[in-house]
Parts: structure tokens; sequence; C-alpha cells
């Protein structure tokens, strides 16, 4: 856990005050895989269905919408798919990621203390 920066050590605590404004797409790697978005949701399938779907709405209304949970789940998903693509996003598809990253601080701070504590219940165990 010596690699993470404070913010990331915070966060794994279920104190996400100290999210970067604003948060970058480059900075959130290891914070998707804090979750196991497969398991999220049920299986790569499911996760591609909510993943996909959010993504669509976000370009159809220009901003991305659901809870930190979901939010959360599709971060995971979007580091996974451009892993997979084998580059890094640019231009407006890195725009799209960034509206991403922004609703997930957002809802990550809104969410209550007890909220934050749930939702660090589920975070994978860092060896």
């Amino acid at each position: 856990m010596n690699d993470l920066e404070e913010w990331e050590r915070r966060a794994l605590s279920g104190d996400f005050s100290a999210l970067p404004d604003p948060l970058r797409w480059d900075q959130t790697a290891r914070l998707a895989h804090f979750i196991d978005g497969y398991e999220e949701v049920g299986g790569f399938e499911q996760l591609v269905e909510l993943a996909d779907g959010r993504s669509e709405e976000a370009r159809k209304t220009g901003s991305w919408h659901g809870t930190a949970d979901e939010l959360w789940v599709c971060l995971f998903a979007e580091h996974r798919r451009w892993r997979f693509y084998g580059y890094e996003p640019e231009g407006e598809a890195l725009a799209h990621l960034q509206g991403l990253c922004s609703a997930l601080r957002t809802a990550l701070q809104s969410l209550e203390a007890k909220a934050g504590l749930a939702l660090k219940s589920k975070f994978r165990t860092r060896k």
C-alpha cells in the first residue's frame, strides 16, 4: 500500500473527501480496480450491458448518471476496455471518460459516511 497516493489510501478507508478535483482519467486506474466490477454486477455480460448503457446515455445527454456504485462499475469497465484496446483514449473519447470521472467523484463525495463505509466493504483486499 506504500505506492498509493494519500487520496487513494483515504478512499480505501471509505473517505472520499480527498479525491482530486478534477479527478482525471489517468489517475483512476488503481481506483477503478478497488472493486471487482464483474462480481458487482454478476458477470461480464452484465458489466458490458451496464457500462455500454450508461456510456450511450452520457453521449446522448452530455453527462453520466447513476449511483456511486454504478459509476464505479462503469469506471472499472472502461479501464478494462481501454486496456484491451492497448492504447490510451484521446480527444473526444478522453473527454467522455473525464465526464465519468467527474460524475463518480461527485457521487462519492455526496455519500453519507455510513454509505461510504458500506461501499468500502466491497473493496478488494490489497496485498
